[in-house]
């Protein structure tokens, strides 16, 4: 054999150099075990925890989720309750109507006593109209469970919603109290920001505190898009027209038509306008 054929014999039979780099880091693998375990498990054990916290979080969550649906159906039932009174009424005005329709009828008009129905009509037309959901329980529990949730966002609705509850109610300062706090704890949620201060606006309006309402809707339009522009331009020049600075609601008014022509706000704005004139 050839010396450069023995050389080559020599080098299949040793190891590749892959083979190589490989045995060198086991090597050292076990020269720093020490070392590594050292690294490598305090990092498993902080992706142990953040992996337990996320399921921990996300029970939180569905345990909230499912308190505040059961606090819902009771608010639902109320509502159902006022429907479904004013649906009885709603029956026997239609009746009315049947027995009123006879008095067009020459041959049965002699025996509908007009007078008497359209009275009777009128009464329970009234009664249907000033029926409300009596909110009053689950008002409460909407409360209730805000102020144990003060943190997330299943509060922030429950406190929304009972505001809006407080309000039907015509219990405007409570409300106001409430949306106010939902605001200071929600901070960080552009949704809530929104949904609540448009609420509190409103209250605000019902109140005369006109200037704390334009307040408001300054900050609200740094807060929404251009979908909800309008509707907090149209806020804007309500409470300019309702504080009697009839000048700036006119150009609140005129700047919302011209930038957002189609909306229904705009058309609002309108028929505000044609008041001012």
């Amino acid at each position: 054999m050839t010396s450069r054929y023995k050389e080559h014999m020599k080098e299949l039979k040793g190891p590749d150099q892959f083979q190589v780099k490989a045995m060198s880091i086991l090597d050292w693998a076990i020269k720093n075990v020490k070392l590594i375990a050292a690294v490598v498990v305090p990092i498993l054990l902080i992706a142990a925890a953040s992996l337990i916290y996320q399921y921990v979080q996300q029970k939180h969550q569905e345990a909230r989720v499912e308190d505040l649906g059961k606090v819902e159906v009771v608010y639902m039932g109320e509502q159902r309750k006022a429907a479904d009174a004013r649906q009885a009424l709603a029956k026997k005005i239609e009746a009315i109507d049947a027995q009123l329709a006879k008095s067009k009828d020459p041959k049965t008009a002699a025996t509908v006593d007009l007078a008497k129905l359209t009275a009777e009509k009128d009464q329970l037309t009234r009664q249907a109209e000033s029926i409300e959901a009596d909110h009053s329980q689950s008002v409460g529990l909407f409360q209730a469970f805000f102020e144990k949730n003060t943190t997330n966002a299943e509060g922030w609705a429950a406190g929304t919603t009972a505001a809006r509850a407080l309000i039907d109610e015509h219990k405007l300062p409570e409300a106001r109290k409430l949306l106010e706090t939902v605001l200071a704890k929600s901070k960080t949620n552009a949704f809530y920001q929104t949904q609540a201060r448009f609420v509190l606006i409103g209250v605000l309006e019902e109140q005369g505190a006109f200037d704390e309402g334009l307040k408001q809707v300054d900050t609200l339009a740094k807060l929404v898009g251009q979908d909800l522009q309008p509707r907090v331009m149209l806020a804007k020049g309500r409470l300019e027209m309702l504080k009697n600075a009839n000048t700036d609601a006119r150009k609140t008014f005129n700047s919302l038509i011209e930038s957002h022509a189609t909306s229904p706000e705009a058309q609002k704005a309108r028929a505000l306008l044609a008041l001012l004139h």
